[in-house]
């Protein structure tokens, strides 16, 4: 992972489960479990800004539903 700061190299940064340190850097940068990543992952693949956007469509069932 080149950078944990938002930036405009999403398109090519890759989540790589295998890599603790990373893993752990990707779920605090989402604020999510290692659960919820390997989920995301394994959903839309490692691409960072597919599991961005994966992550903030939950979000947004998330709260759509818990009104």
């Amino acid at each position: 992972m080149k950078d944990t700061k938002l930036n405009n190299d999403w398109e090519i940064d890759k989540i790589h489960l295998d890599e603790v340190y990373e893993v752990e850097a990707w779920c605090h940068m989402f604020g999510i479990s290692m659960v919820d990543l390997k989920r995301a992952v394994d959903t839309v693949g490692t691409s960072a800004l597919k599991v961005k956007e994966y992550l903030n469509q939950q979000s947004v069932k998330t709260r759509k539903t818990s009104r």
